[in-house]
């Protein structure tokens, strides 16, 4: 027996087998240092004691865990539980389920921000596919389409009527008589004045052709006026540029005075839309007044055109100049 020992120690001695058993020396100390130090910290790992109320790592309130199932896990991954139903630890915790669905924007932005970026380039590329995906990009706005021009109206013609009224003194010819001047009378002016009303200037037939002047006393008439509607109801009366026309009236002294109505001119000019409507504003309103209370307002046979102070005759009927004498 001694022998054998003796040839074992000498084969071990030897130095072509002390590398192995220097080798199967230090497996053997390996294996001892685990089996106590594995074994020691297993047995003294206490079991965590989680009270009610407290928060656990991931967030989940313990509160929320039924008091009736206690849940304790070890590190060995074997549940040892008192009193309780064992618990699966790869089942999610009551009411972590809601919190995940209910922010995952939130962790998808914490765990996109705390990823540093390498480049400046990788920064900027990543902020715009965050903003892509949010859904977040500003609206485009559309162009403004370009409001079109408004057409200028056309001008509109206006006609200027200049007369000369005035009574005749006995003895003096219409030549040298000094007569008013009424220069571009106004619509519905009543002539010689609104005190003394004899005549009311309606306007202009198409064209500018005549000047139409309603009577608004009887008169004998002399001259070159048209009768309207005829001559032998003279209501009205129509003279072209240049003529004259004479009305005899019966003062309250019984003593004729004679007037006369001398057309000096009928122009023409153009005008906006402004300007016709300053026109219509224009009229005389005791002329107005005046025709109302005489029952005047219409022009026998004659009607206002579409055009401001401008009269057409209602029909085609063709007036010869007349005369009536009253008395």
């Amino acid at each position: 027996m001694s022998n054998f020992l003796s040839s074992v120690k000498a084969d071990l001695v030897d130095r072509r087998l002390l590398p192995i058993v220097v080798l199967v020396g230090l497996a053997f100390v390996a294996a001892l240092a685990y089996a106590i130090l594995g074994g020691g910290s297993t047995a003294a790992t206490p079991t965590a004691t989680i009270s009610r109320g407290a928060a656990t790592p991931s967030g989940v309130a313990i509160s929320q865990i039924t008091p009736e199932k206690a849940v304790a896990e070890t590190t060995g991954g074997v549940s040892e539980q008192r009193n309780g139903a064992v618990h699966n630890p790869f089942t999610p915790l009551p009411g972590s389920k809601a919190k995940s669905a209910a922010s995952p924007a939130g962790s998808t932005a914490t765990s996109t921000s705390s990823t540093p970026s390498s480049t400046s380039g990788s920064g900027s590329s990543s902020s715009g596919s965050s903003q892509g995906s949010g859904g977040s990009s500003p609206a485009t706005p559309s162009p403004a389409m370009p409001s079109k021009p408004s057409t200028p109206s056309k001008p509109k013609t206006v006609y200027h009527v200049a007369v000369l009224f005035g009574a005749l003194p006995t003895g003096v010819t219409p030549q040298t008589a000094q007569l008013t001047p009424f220069e571009n009378l106004k619509l519905l002016a009543p002539l010689p004045s609104a005190a003394q009303p004899l005549l009311v200037f309606r306007g202009v037939t198409v064209g500018g052709k005549s000047a139409t002047f309603t009577l608004v006393s009887e008169a004998i008439l002399h001259g070159q006026a048209k009768c309207l509607p005829s001559t032998t109801q003279c209501e009205a009366i129509d003279l072209r540029s240049g003529q004259a026309e004479q009305l005899e009236y019966v003062s309250a002294t019984d003593q004729p005075v004679t007037y006369e109505l001398r057309i000096v001119s009928i122009d023409s000019s153009k005008a906006s839309s402004a300007a016709l409507k300053n026109i219509l504003r224009g009229e005389s309103k005791a002329g107005r007044e005046l025709l109302g209370h005489a029952g005047l307002d219409a022009i026998p046979d004659l009607r206002y055109s579409s055009q401001a102070g401008v009269l057409v005759f209602a029909s085609h009927r063709a007036f010869a100049a007349g005369r009536r004498h009253v008395r």
